[in-house]
């Protein structure tokens, strides 16, 4: 089997500079994965100690934005993060409206301890969650006036899927949210705004409430076909066959909703290990920086990266409408690809000495003395050695330039600095 541990991480994390995949890789593909999936395991407290202080007093989302990057850079778990992603864009919530680095950084804190765990209890708490009810007019649904805003995203877009409700049970399930309001930034029921008559919902009668409108709506096997065809085309394939989705829902309702066995057993399975798969996504923003400071030894993120992420079209804490990023083939659009050249570049030629910079190497005694072993070794490093011959061609050529190539050159920092970027804009760099 080829060596899929740099896939795996890609796919499962933000990928991996030398030293985490050695690590993973001596692990083997069957541990990678136990250790990626089962994360509770792993210490995080270097992470967590590393932390700074984050103010949570300020208007708008480039100190929170900054914070979360860094954890997805520094975190001994990366599945905890690309999860905490995952669910960021499932539950699109944006401090447009809600207008609170708190209730946002709260809101992700939520996504994170829920990340690989069970769903009912994430919905659950997404449903009480103090950012959601502002997004989502919680605070304007009364027993006298239903607001039918998150009874309708509940279905549509977070569990079910257009098609699988009516427009009865939207208000239903509006009534029976009635009274869930936040208060003080906290949550709380009102229980003399509650609607807790009768109602009729996905064919079932009683006098519900939320909670009990969540468990119905999990009964629903068009809910485990939803969830677990995002899930799929977020880590594995954006063509995903119907017999594998049953495969995943079936995993997904016998674990009573827990998410760590599907997960496990998408990164086992044969289509996520075939060869087609691998870059065979294209990379979000985040994946696309992330990996970059992975691969290149950047220890501390950019002041000016959040607002790098805005421009390649994620800004965090948000996303553009409650349906979140499309993602795939929106992530590449004619501004989008520029601001990507362009963004690479500033990375490969920023100086600094704060971490937040990549310094090329002055002595290349580990990586080769001519231009194809050098190709070679950044190959290997940012695209795993998938690189086509006239690629691989083209880039030694540009190192070798019109004199040949030097390793005690006066040029050798600008042509190494120039060859990463041009790996870096590769079709190849920006699949995952």
């Amino acid at each position: 089997m080829a060596d899929l541990i740099p896939h795996l991480l890609r796919r499962a994390g933000f990928g991996a500079g030398p030293e985490e995949l050695d690590q993973y890789r001596q692990l083997g593909y069957e541990g990678a994965v136990d250790r990626l999936v089962n994360y509770a395991q792993v210490d995080n407290s270097a992470l967590e100690a590393s932390m700074p202080a984050i103010d949570l007093t300020q208007k708008g989302v480039a100190g929170i934005g900054a914070a979360w990057l860094q954890r997805m850079l520094h975190t001994a778990r990366p599945l905890e993060e690309k999860m905490t992603l995952f669910w960021h864009g499932h539950f699109a919530t944006g401090d447009s409206k809600v207008r609170s680095a708190a209730l946002m950084w709260q809101q992700n804190t939520l996504f994170r301890n829920n990340a690989a765990g069970n769903f009912h209890d994430l919905l659950l708490g997404v449903a009480k969650d103090p950012a959601m009810l502002k997004w989502l007019d919680g605070n304007q649904n009364h027993k006298a006036i239903p607001n039918e805003n998150f009874g309708r995203e509940l279905m549509e877009l977070f569990t079910l899927g257009i098609g699988n409700f009516t427009e009865d049970d939207v208000h239903a399930a509006a009534r029976a949210f009635t009274g869930w309001h936040a208060r003080n930034d906290t949550f709380q029921f009102n229980a003399r705004d509650h609607d807790d008559s009768v109602k009729t919902f996905l064919g079932q009668t009683g006098p519900w409430d939320g909670g009990d409108i969540i468990n119905v709506i999990l009964q629903q096997p068009a809910h485990a076909t939803f969830l677990m065809t995002k899930l799929y085309r977020f880590f594995v394939d954006p063509n995903p066959s119907g017999d594998n989705i049953q495969k995943y829902a079936a995993t997904y309702t016998q674990n009573q909703y827990n998410l760590a066995p599907v997960l496990q057993a998408m990164f086992t399975s044969p289509e996520f290990q075939a060869q087609s798969a691998v870059h065979g996504l294209i990379k979000s923003p985040a994946e696309y920086l992330i990996g970059a400071f992975k691969h290149l030894g950047i220890t501390a993120i950019p002041k000016q990266t959040p607002g790098v992420m805005a421009l390649l079209g994620q800004q965090l804490f948000n996303p553009p409408n409650v349906a979140g990023w499309p993602g795939g083939p929106a992530w590449i659009n004619t501004g989008t690809i520029l601001n990507r050249f362009n963004a690479a570049n500033r990375l490969v030629t920023a100086r600094s000495n704060d971490g937040t910079s990549w310094t090329p190497p002055t002595d290349l005694s580990a990586i080769g003395s001519s231009a194809d072993q050098v190709v070679d070794y950044y190959s290997g490093l940012l695209l795993d050695s998938d690189i086509t011959d006239t690629t691989r061609a083209a880039l030694i050529s540009y190192l070798n330039g019109s004199g040949g190539f030097d390793t005690a050159g006066s040029d050798l920092d600008e042509r190494l600095r120039g060859l990463v970027h041009l790996t870096m804009i590769s079709p190849t760099y920006n699949l995952n």
